[in-house]
């Protein structure tokens, strides 16, 4: 597959910050388990964020799961939804910086699809508290991501 840009509709999606009190959108992040299956977790928007080119994006990863996932195989796809369309990104690992406990990765977009008929879509959500933010290192999760961002200048 051909390496694409991280799609304009997808990256402001991404751009916000989790408002505690506030219902926000959980990005179901998949990756390939070792016997084959889909491994899922929901991430929120202060573990992705788009590079300012689009070339890239950064994906925070606490899960073991998941990291062993994507050391082994690379390959992911993130599903979002802003309430007319669905989107379905594959990601593909290009680099990895290790943080205390996390793994950030840069993923290039291999492949993109915006779903849509028309149907009014609800995205999956949770309820954002001050206490879920302390608790997942939301400050320090996106403060990486941004430190990366910006580095990608």
């Amino acid at each position: 597959m051909d390496r694409m840009m991280v799609p304009s509709e997808l990256a402001l999606l991404l751009a916000s910050w989790p408002r505690p009190g506030h219902d926000e959108q959980a990005f179901p992040f998949v990756t390939v388990d070792e016997e084959g299956f889909p491994h899922v977790m929901l991430l929120c928007t202060a573990e992705l964020l788009a590079t300012p080119d689009r070339d890239a994006l950064l994906v925070a990863i606490a899960g073991r799961n998941a990291r062993a996932n994507l050391a082994r195989d690379g390959i992911a796809t993130l599903i979002a939804a802003d309430g007319v369309a669905a989107h379905y990104t594959k990601l593909r690992v290009h680099d990895t910086e290790e943080h205390d406990r996390f793994t950030l990765y840069s993923c290039h977009v291999a492949g993109y699809k915006r779903d849509s008929l028309g149907i009014p879509l609800r995205p999956m959500d949770f309820h954002a508290t001050v206490e879920v933010a302390e608790s997942e290192r939301w400050a320090s999760t996106r403060a990486a991501l941004v430190r990366r961002r910006e580095a990608s200048r």
